[in-house]
């Protein structure tokens, strides 16, 4: 909370005509936050007045004081009552006094968090009194108004977070110059919580041949542990193990103060007798593991305090576990809660039916617990295709001052990643979190006037009518979730984009001020990203007459021209990837003898292929049945040593076309995230690799005959079906050379049928798996896996199979 003395006679001339006999003073032992606040206290000062004050380390007669140090006490004010982070503005004696709970280099706090509490007071006192805002990160993100003169009101001011951890995750936070961001943000942490998916780091995959009985049992049998899987949590075993593994971090990380007990994310725990007798049903019907899990975290933290009383252990409740349990279960001292009502995720909380559940359940939460910090993403629309995210001004309104009330304790809520997109949302969520009471339309209005100057009035009603017409949407279309659907880019870009177009021109046309045509031009970068993108989908009727049209080769050179922009979404790793330097063996054996047509098929996710010429022409790459999800599909092409060869954005208009220039194979990585497509080549032999992750190939909802080549030096390999049952189901029969069934798998009962296959005299050559529709549930996500000592490539062409060795 701020409290203010009003100004009186006795105000400071820290500036005249230009001048200041003020100084910036600091100890010469100060740690390097308060030095930093000090360079930019300076430099700011400098940029709004012209005036450059000192910084020294020794007390003056006229001075501005940083942090809590002899002349501050002297003075009569200490940071000894202030809490971590939080800081103090006063002014006494002609001099002004900026005192912040700090943390000293190296030194962290009891919870495992740093505190810059005088660094979050020259922010405070920057904005307050010279009128400068962080709009956005980078060169053209300050707006610092002119000052002749400066005057400091006689001033006690005081302040600190209403939560102890603030996070806007997902801003491209790794940039230096986002974190700069952050920090002028107050962004940060005093309370350190690690609250990621954590079961898979803890017990990885290896333990499953020594203990089987640690891992979910699904229709009777235990499942082999692949992608995000889940643990039996009821096996006194396997919380010992846990329990050890988090002992043994403490151990080695003795500054650590906080070590996750998250669960894998996804579906898929354990069905035996002990954990299903703990599971609930929620409030729609549907199964809660709540009380399994709360049970698993007081078990591993009991253990864990035997040695550690003092670290904290945090879990999220989410998904599956979302709702709280019927019967109260009292937390362990130590465990430390991460709600993530994923109900609410994307803008469904423009609707008042969710609204109310929010509200219950959080009511609910904090009767459970005091430590509880929030984890959301109520204001995203996930995409890569440049659709603007407007800021959700009434969710912010809704949210944030009953997350205060409720004695939250952090907020990791996702912003967005393009900048362009979504600046004003990013920048009010750093401000929330600081300050969850603050006035989101005065905030929201005061950006739009300071982000685009004489265009901001334009800016202002283009997000305004966004922000409408998504709550309309999803009020309308009750399967909207958070991720951009062909429904949205339809009933609310394509419909919109000519308002949006008109209102982003006239802005254009007014703004003289450079920075505030940089930052508009980064919203323009996305409407072209966009316009393409509804251009794919065949919604726009003239795309041509818009003055964002750009032809396909445009488009490409533009998005290669803007690569690590800010604005756009951030394009993938410029780096090679280590599985391209590793060195194969690829050629072109005879054909299989039981070879048929290739049937329509999608792979799924990012993807690793072999491609071997066959001619001394052109290969061409062609991709169809696309579905990108909202995601820009890049490749890129190696030759075998790792060296780059071309990369571009996946088109089903425009082909990959590569020139051989006698290499002996190429790799070809594609970048889908969740997007789905076909592959056809011509000119070259092709295989996928299945071990880019460990559940395998990913294939959606149709599949062709796979094939692999086995050798006379293979004795036996592993091979396996993955699906999500009892929905989501496969079977398959594998074919040996000869046409003969070797054995069938099936996924209707249980996610995962993994089998060793002995490999006979005479089966050397093409081995044929076929994926068929099961007797019940269906073909949607499938995954399939080949493991050593086979080379884990699978060729979907008969006629243009390559074999991997």
């Amino acid at each position: 909370m701020t409290f203010s003395i009003p100004a009186g006679a006795q105000s400071i001339e820290l500036i005249q005509n230009g001048t200041s006999r003020y100084v910036i003073y600091h100890e010469a032992t100060a740690p390097r936050s308060v030095t930093r606040a000090a360079t930019e206290l300076q430099d700011y000062l400098h940029r709004s007045s012209g005036a450059k004050l000192p910084i020294v380390t020794r007390p003056a007669p006229k001075m501005i004081s940083l942090a809590d140090n002899a002349a501050s006490r002297a003075a009569g004010f200490s940071a000894s009552n202030i809490p971590w982070e939080g800081f103090r503005i006063v002014t006494k004696d002609s001099n002004v006094y900026l005192i912040g709970r700090d943390t000293a280099d190296r030194q962290r706090t009891p919870n495992g968090g740093r505190a810059s509490g005088t660094y979050n007071a020259t922010c405070e006192f920057l904005e307050r009194f010279v009128g400068v805002r962080w709009l956005i990160p980078g060169e053209h993100g300050d707006y610092v108004p002119k000052h002749t003169d400066l005057r400091i009101p006689e001033t006690d001011v005081s302040d600190a977070p209403a939560m102890q951890n603030r996070r806007v995750p997902y801003t491209q936070e790794r940039r230096p110059d986002v974190q700069q961001w952050w920090h002028r943000q107050r962004l940060g942490w005093s309370l350190y919580l690690n609250h990621s998916h954590n079961w898979r780091h803890t017990i990885p995959p290896s333990h499953f041949e020594q203990h089987p009985e640690w891992f979910p049992m699904r229709a009777g049998v235990r499942v082999p542990p692949t992608g995000r899987y889940k643990l039996c949590t009821t096996n006194a075993e396997l919380v010992r193990a846990y329990a050890d593994a988090t002992i043994a971090f403490f151990d080695r990380s003795p500054s650590a103060t906080c070590y996750s007990l998250s669960p894998s994310d996804s579906s898929g725990y354990c069905e035996c007798e002990h954990c299903s007798a703990l599971y609930e049903i929620d409030p729609h019907g549907k199964r809660s593991v709540t009380p399994a899990i709360l049970t698993f975290y007081n078990d591993v933290a009991k253990l864990v305090a035997q040695k550690y009383p003092d670290k904290i252990l945090a879990g999220y409740v989410y998904a599956e576990y979302l709702f709280p349990p019927k019967k109260t279960i009292k937390l362990e001292p130590n465990v430390f809660l991460v709600w993530a009502p994923s109900f609410d995720y994307g803008f469904t909380l423009a609707r008042p039916e969710l609204q109310q559940q929010w509200e219950q359940v959080l009511a609910q939460w904090t009767e459970v617990t005091h430590n509880l910090a929030y984890y959301d993403l109520p204001v995203n629309i996930s995409t890569e295709a440049g659709a603007l995210n407007p800021p959700g001004l009434e969710i912010l309104k809704f949210l944030y001052p009953r997350l205060q009330a409720a004695e939250i304790k952090g907020v990791y809520v996702y912003g967005i990643s393009a900048w362009g997109r979504a600046a004003p949302l990013n920048y009010l969520l750093a401000k929330l979190a600081w300050n969850p009471q603050a006035d989101v339309e005065a905030l929201f209005d005061e950006y739009c006037v300071k982000a685009y100057g004489a265009g901001g009035q334009e800016i202002n009603r283009m997000f305004r009518g966004l922000d409408r017409e998504v709550a309309r949407h999803y009020r309308e279309f009750p399967n909207a979730s958070y991720t951009l659907t062909p429904d949205m880019m339809r009933d609310i870009y394509a419909k919109n984009l000519p308002q949006i177009e008109r209102l982003y021109r006239s802005a254009e046309a007014k703004i003289q001020d450079t920075d505030a045509k940089a930052r508009l031009a980064m919203i323009g970068d996305n409407l072209t990203v966009l316009h393409w993108n509804l251009r794919q989908h065949d919604l726009l009727d003239e795309p041509k007459r818009s003055s964002f049209f750009l032809s396909d080769a445009e488009f490409f050179a533009f998005l290669s021209s803007h690569q690590g922009s800010l604005a756009l979404h951030p394009g993938t790793s410029s780096n090679a990837p280590s599985y391209v330097k590793t060195k194969q063996s690829v050629d072109v054996p005879p054909k299989s003898q039981q070879t048929e047509a290739v049937r329509p098929f999608r792979l799924r996710g990012d993807q690793h292929l072999i491609l071997r010429p066959t001619t001394d022409a052109q290969m061409e790459v062609k991709f169809s049945r696309m579905a990108t999800r909202g995601k820009l599909v890049t490749y890129s092409v190696y030759r075998p040593d790792g060296t780059a060869v071309t990369s571009g954005l996946m088109s089903d208009e425009v082909p990959l076309v590569l020139e051989a220039d006698g290499a002996e194979y190429y790799h070809l990585v594609i970048s889908a995230g969740t997007a789905s497509f076909m592959i056809k080549t011509s000119g070259a032999a092709w295989a996928v690799d299945s071990t880019l992750s460990d559940q395998g190939l990913h294939l959606l909802g149709t599949a062709t005959p796979l094939y692999f080549y086995v050798t006379e030096q293979t004795p036996a390999f592993h091979l396996s079906l993955e699906a999500t049952p009892p929905g989501e189901t496969a079977v398959a029969t594998l074919y040996a050379p000869d046409g003969q069934t070797v054995t069938e798998f099936d996924c209707t009962k249980i996610s995962v049928d993994r089998q060793k296959i002995k490999v006979a005299t005479g089966q050397t050559g093409w081995w044929k798996l076929e994926i068929q529709k099961p007797a019940i549930g269906q073909i949607d996500d499938v995954w399939v896996k080949l493991a050593a000592p086979h080379s884990g490539y699978f060729s979907l062409d008969p006629a243009q199979a390559a074999a991997v060795r």
